[in-house]
């Protein structure tokens, strides 16, 4: 049985990830090929994945969109099918690979272990309060970390670089509108939209972290004014919005008020929380708040939480395969992970559309 749930972020039920790596033969025509990409960086050759939409002239805006924990990059656009909602929308789609290894844990198979650095640095602090149960699941130690403590399960690559190197080559090589460029991600990988929304701040135009939050202790707010929309899950026990130790693995992160507190104080918002919807989130039933009245006249920091969803992107379920595979472009750097099998007809993409109509409003 091929599990075909896409699962983005760290989950105590690691088993259950490893029934999505059951190779698919026969799917290299399934998907159009992206252009990949390589790059050294701190030692470490790293790679990303580029869509260029049909039929569209001129300089492109760029969404950077980055896979969660245990997933790929190819996997992530295979999953969530981007590359059909760009060329309906005109903008360039970057994938960005995480950093991966073959992690083994008592009593499971092997299997490959994607992650992104979200701390900035390697080892969460401990002495800065509790950042999981004490009796949290444990994860395979990242190569390069020496000995992981308690809590500990993101890699100590210097990921926030590659990302700083990654915005300059795709402005260098490709026609983009580098005041239109915006982040979104999923899970670990939103909150790795939420560091180098942080770091990077001056980069980006908008950013969309999705069913993501930073560690708890480990929250940060953008040093110039950054448009943010959160996407949550009411009931998601992997990334709980209420700062409480999720079910599935006992990992605290910081309350989801408080992260869009810290990011409206940031930008000087006068107004909110106060209720926020537009068409698309009433079509998805999200409940939405705002802070507005920012420093720049129409920025907001937008909070939408489905009341019924878990650790999931909500109203993004386009019946695509699970995350975790690979198309063609990526069989070689990845020897071994299932491969991407055939899409279903239908789903669901009110999620990215909700999305993109709030990039579409912001350039920097």
């Amino acid at each position: 049985m091929v599990f075909s749930k896409i699962v983005s972020g760290p989950t105590a039920a690691i088993a259950t990830l490893l029934l999505t790596l059951t190779p698919v033969l026969g799917c290299a025509d399934l998907y159009e090929p992206m252009q990949r990409r390589t790059f050294e960086h701190d030692g470490i050759d790293r790679e990303y994945f580029v869509h260029e939409p049909k039929n569209v002239d001129g300089k492109l805006p760029v969404v950077f969109a980055i896979h969660g924990y245990s997933s790929t990059a190819t996997g992530f656009q295979a999953a969530h099918d981007l590359n059909h909602h760009a060329d309906q929308h005109g903008y360039m789609v970057v994938y960005p690979q995480g950093t991966h290894f073959m992690a083994e844990l008592e009593g499971q198979k092997p299997f490959r272990a994607t992650t992104w650095n979200t701390f900035g640095v390697g080892e969460p602090n401990p002495d800065a309060g509790p950042q999981c149960a004490p009796d949290a699941a444990k994860y395979a130690c990242p190569p390069g970390c020496g000995v992981c403590g308690p809590c500990h399960w993101a890699p100590c690559t210097d990921d926030a670089g590659f990302f700083d190197r990654l915005l300059d080559a795709v402005e260098a090589e490709f026609e983009t509108d580098s005041s239109r460029f915006y982040a979104l991600g999923v899970s670990n990988g939103g909150m790795m939209v939420l560091r180098i929304g942080c770091d990077f701040s001056d980069r980006f135009a908008a950013i969309a972290p999705i069913v993501a939050l930073l560690p708890a202790y480990h929250s940060c707010a953008p040093a110039n004014d950054l448009p943010i929309m959160f996407l949550a899950g009411g009931k998601d026990e992997t990334v709980r919005i209420d700062g409480l130790p999720g079910k599935d693995d006992g990992f605290i992160y910081t309350r989801l008020d408080e992260s869009a507190r810290e990011w409206a104080e940031s930008m000087h918002c006068k107004s909110g929380p106060e209720p926020w919807k537009n068409e698309l989130s009433s079509e998805a039933g999200l409940m939405c708040s705002t802070y507005s009245d920012c420093r720049i006249d129409g920025h907001e920091v937008v909070s939408c939480v489905d009341p019924l969803g878990t650790h999931r992107w909500p109203a993004q379920r386009p019946q695509g395969p699970s995350a975790t595979c690979v198309t063609p472009e990526q069989h070689e750097s990845m020897p071994g992970q299932g491969h991407c099998e055939a899409r279903s007809e239908g789903g669901e993409h009110v999620g990215m559309d909700l999305v993109w109509s709030f990039f579409s409003r912001y350039r920097r």
